[in-house]
């Protein structure tokens, strides 16, 4: 009996080693193939180690089970990547490579990571119209038209946080933006505009995306070749597409400056509860950068350090960057925002403020650049662009930043490095004329 339990004993032992190995190896394979992605982002296309990187990820994505390619992907997206980046990523695992009902599983789990939030927008945005080169075949994207009409189906009545809001701002925008013409009459198209319907009828009037839907569902039934009047500028501010929204803010610009009445509804629009329509209210000023600095700057700089939205961060940094010449006195308020130990700024927000400073450098003082350079050099990991942005635009006065730039280029992809070989160090350290 007692060499019974043990024989049972081994067995149960030696199954639970064994499930544990394979958990090590899935969970191997899915560091491995982040591992190799970034280090043939890192590399230059053209160097051995680009090309040993490549065939070592297609090699293993190709010998993976198709159940682990979903983690694998998601392992390999990030956030701050540049556009096209976690599109490339996807690439590799080819066509319909993801389980549709894997990728409804994360639409549904409002626990998901940042990573599964990329590859949910990174999937949406490959929801092309036939004819189209894409990674999601058209079968494969009615099926998650359909993932997520059900999804905003049920979300319909129930408060969800901002973020979620956002994602569904971002999935909802790629698929409209790359729909068909005449696909809200399909049936997943015309379940989509049901469900849509539905979340913004019982949703709270604070929710952004609600406040979204009725603008974005009269532009599907009533596109605007041109831009005729006001109104309809004002109402495209809330595209989905980027495109149309820069130029409806184009439009208003150019004639805020002689119509006040115009100038104070784009102003009141700065408050909208749509982040791309604040966004782009705030871009209107970037066009017209002649209109009262007084009221636009500190409103713009408002935006800049206070709005929760990303976009909106961008957007300000950009209006705020085109008026430079009348932003000299943001320079020490923007300082004490970067230094203030009693707030946590987001990694967007930081580099959109060392973009802002970086406009401002000609315009400051020396204590002042002395002090862009320590915040610049602080937030070189984080925040890398408008830290790069800054110390190439302070020169021979961020010589001090020279080796923590040096380090981090070690870990850059191939783009900052490019970027910190042909102008930030060139500026910082300007090559002796030749005689």
């Amino acid at each position: 009996m007692q060499r019974c339990l043990d024989i049972a004993m081994r067995v149960v032992i030696g199954a639970a080693v064994l499930a544990a190995a394979a958990g090590t190896a899935r969970a191997d394979e899915i560091a491995q193939a982040a591992a190799l992605w970034q280090q043939m982002r890192s590399a230059e296309p053209d160097t051995a180690e680009f090309k040993t990187a490549h065939w070592k990820l297609t090699a293993l994505i190709g010998t993976a089970a198709k159940t682990k390619h979903v983690a694998m992907a998601t392992a390999m997206m990030d956030r701050s990547a540049r556009p096209g980046v976690n599109e490339a990523a996807i690439g590799f695992f080819g066509v319909d490579a993801f389980e549709v009902a894997e990728i409804q599983r994360i639409l549904c789990d409002p626990q998901r990571s940042f990573e599964q939030r990329e590859l949910l927008k990174t999937c949406y945005g490959e929801c092309r119209p036939d004819g189209t080169a894409s990674m999601i075949s058209q079968d494969a994207r009615k099926r998650l038209v359909l993932a997520l009409a059900e999804r905003l189906d049920k979300l319909a009545g129930s408060p969800i946080h901002y973020g979620e809001q956002r994602l569904f701002v971002h999935v909802v925008s790629a698929v409209l933006g790359k729909s068909p013409a005449g696909a809200a009459q399909a049936p997943e198209g015309e379940q989509l505009v049901k469900a849509l319907e539905k979340y913004a009828d019982k949703a709270d009037r604070s929710d952004t995306l609600a406040a979204a839907i009725p603008v974005w569902l009269d532009l599907r039934k009533n596109p605007a070749a041109d831009i005729a009047t006001f109104s309809q500028a004002a109402r495209l501010l809330g595209h989905w597409d980027p495109l149309e929204r820069l130029k409806a803010a184009a439009w208003l610009g150019d004639r805020v400056g002689s119509d006040d009445k115009t100038a104070q509804v784009v102003l009141a629009m700065l408050d909208d509860i749509r982040d791309e329509a604040r966004a782009e209210a705030a871009r209107v000023f970037s066009f017209a950068r002649d209109y009262k600095p007084d009221v636009v700057v500190p409103r713009v700089f408002s935006l800049l350090t206070e709005d929760i939205s990303t976009v909106v961060q961008s957007a300000a940094a950009e209006t705020l960057s085109a008026r430079a010449a009348q932003a000299a006195g943001q320079i020490e308020p923007l300082l004490a925002v970067l230094t203030s130990p009693a707030r946590w700024l987001g990694d967007n927000r930081t580099s959109c403020i060392l973009t802002v400073l970086a406009k401002l450098v000609p315009l400051a003082a020396p204590s002042q650049k002395a002090s862009m350079v320590k915040v610049a050099t602080l937030r070189l990991r984080n925040s890398p662009d408008g830290a790069l942005a800054l110390l190439e635009a302070l020169g021979p006065d961020a010589a001090s930043a020279v080796p923590a730039i040096k380090e981090y280029r070690g870990s850059a992809d191939r783009f900052r490095k490019a970027y910190i070989d042909r102008h930030v160090l060139p500026a910082i350290q300007p090559a002796a004329p030749v005689k």
